[in-house]
């Protein structure tokens, strides 16, 4: 007890601006509850190097008990880099790892440095680890736990998914005021899970791992409570992270009565959320709307049936319409997200979406470019892969790639990658306050919206072209094509991008994000 732990998160590339970690926020309070004193370093959130956290733990070393670091897709280079960094200085630093990455790689974790692994939910676990580590004791019991033993992977069993969420100390917010300082939502989970079971979602298969409800809520009432605590400390902005934030037993008196507690106690916030198409009524909108959410994330996917059914969506096309036609009338901002292309996608899905999102043209979506990702563990990988039609990544790079079916589409599928690619800076610059919301007004709010509609109205000329030209010569040079519009609308993105540069600056934020890895 007389050392520390140290609950590390490190600088991801990504094109999104930093949000708080409540992973490590809530496995603090778990430690703290038993007696063991946690620092947390979110590197993401304070702009921190790997340098700069290693001596920071260097400084510590004799006191430190052991690290514990949360890694996923795209922050595993940089925690493997600090891993190699502490091992090479002194072998007998214990490393923890959990998170996706460790969950779905855990002996590739374990070969490049992490002592043990966390696989799927972490607050039980990692207060048994601390005790076993403590004790200088293998944690041959501690379920979760994954470690090499004479180099053959040990991967203990799994625990039950803790089914009362209310039980859990609220996350620390160790981090607050750097979040606030940002102007970025302070983040809160009130449920954990998902009920649907799409084939490319991996968040589905992390939770299905471990027996019991995959889908879980906290009361009403524990979830206003954080609300209170968090709006007397001054927070205006919170964004829901729950998979699904209507899902389980949620329903329209669900939403009233949670609407009727965050009133009683005149609490005055600013909400966002994600929700799916199919839990999308009119008295859940009204409902929430009165709770204080003006803006949702909502799962669509696609415009195609068919695609939605090889997706193994639980919403139909109807069903997407219905809740685009709701949020427009109840006047939120609604994120579309979207998967354009997978491997078998056809050129009358295709025609069949841009009819869609031209319909729909009001939602903000993140491109016009948008793939399915074959995430290791969920079933789409594992189909592929079964299959031998996937070109497998290294764990590192996390990024297994397939071939589309359809040459046609294939060009399109290469047209507008290259086309989003060439602007996707401004075009993700442009939507971060809206996807990542800030703590900024309505009337700033809208501008940068009016600017996400002036990129997504190019995008729906390009997606309508570049279709109609390759039905009319399948044999057409794309990327000439795509080349001489891009040289085209270059003033077009020039003007937008100095607007969008200049609402930045008078709205008080920093864009620290980096160009798009991931296209």
């Amino acid at each position: 007890m007389d050392k520390k732990v140290f609950l590390v998160t490190l600088s991801p590339k990504t094109h999104r601006t930093s949000e708080e970690n409540l992973g490590i926020e809530y496995l603090k309070s778990s430690l703290v509850q038993e007696g063991y004193s946690v620092e947390i370093i979110d590197a993401w959130l304070n702009e921190l190097e790997v340098e700069y956290v290693y001596d920071r733990l260097l400084r510590e070393e004799d006191d430190i008990l052991f690290v514990g670091i949360s890694s996923y897709m795209s922050n595993t280079e940089p925690t493997v880099r600090l891993m190699q960094m502490l091992k090479k200085h002194n072998p007998n630093i214990k490393i923890a790892c959990g998170g996706f990455g460790p969950t779905f790689y855990p002996k590739e974790y374990l070969q490049a440095g992490s002592d043990y692994i966390m696989r799927g939910e972490g607050e039980r676990a990692i207060v048994e680890l601390a005790d076993c580590i403590s004790k200088g004791i293998e944690p041959v019991d501690v379920k979760n736990v994954g470690y090499l033993k004479d180099g053959e992977l040990v991967l203990n069993e799994m625990r039950c998914l803790e089914s009362d969420l209310d039980s859990l100390p609220f996350p620390s917010r160790d981090t607050m005021n750097v979040v606030l300082g940002k102007k970025s939502t302070v983040n809160m989970v009130t449920a954990r899970g998902c009920s649907g079971n799409c084939e490319f979602c991996s968040v589905i298969s992390f939770f299905r791992l471990s027996d019991g409800k995959v889908w879980r809520t906290r009361s009403i009432e524990n979830i206003v409570d954080e609300i209170e605590y968090l709006y007397r400390q001054g927070v205006t902005h919170i964004k829901m992270v729950d998979d699904s934030f209507v899902d389980g037993t949620r329903d329209e008196k669900w939403c009233k009565d949670f609407a009727d507690e965050i009133e009683r106690r005149d609490i005055h916030v600013r909400l966002r959320g994600q929700i799916r198409a199919d839990k999308v009524t009119d008295g859940v909108l009204s409902n929430l709307k009165r709770a204080g959410f003006f803006s949702f994330a909502c799962g669509i996917e696609n415009g195609s049936e068919t695609a939605l059914r090889r997706m193994n969506k639980k919403a139909t096309v109807d069903d997407n319409r219905r809740a685009l036609e709701l949020f427009k009338k109840h006047g939120y901002i609604v994120q579309m997200g979207y998967i354009l292309f997978d491997k078998e996608t056809t050129i009358e899905e295709l025609e069949d979406n841009y009819e869609f999102m031209s319909e729909y043209s009001f939602a903000v979506t993140k491109g016009i470019f948008s793939e399915m990702f074959s995430a290791e563990g969920t079933p789409l990988n594992t189909r592929l892969r079964n299959n031998n039609e996937l070109t497998e990544s290294d764990f590192v790079h996390n990024n297994n790639k397939y071939t589309i079916n359809d040459p046609a589409v294939a060009r399109v599928y290469e047209g507008l990658k290259r086309w989003h690619k060439s602007h996707s800076e401004i075009y993700d610059m442009t939507i971060d306050p809206l996807t990542a919301p800030k703590a900024i007004t309505p009337e700033e709010m809208k501008s940068f919206y009016g600017y996400a509609m002036e990129l997504k109205k190019q995008d729906l000329i390009m997606f309508r072209d570049i279709l109609l030209r390759i039905k009319e010569n399948p044999e057409l040079d794309v990327f000439s094509f795509v080349d001489g519009a891009i040289e085209e609308t270059t003033p077009v993105y020039e003007e937008i991008g100095g607007k969008v540069k200049t609402l930045y600056n008078s709205s008080g934020l920093n864009y620290n994000a980096v160009a798009n890895p991931f296209i």
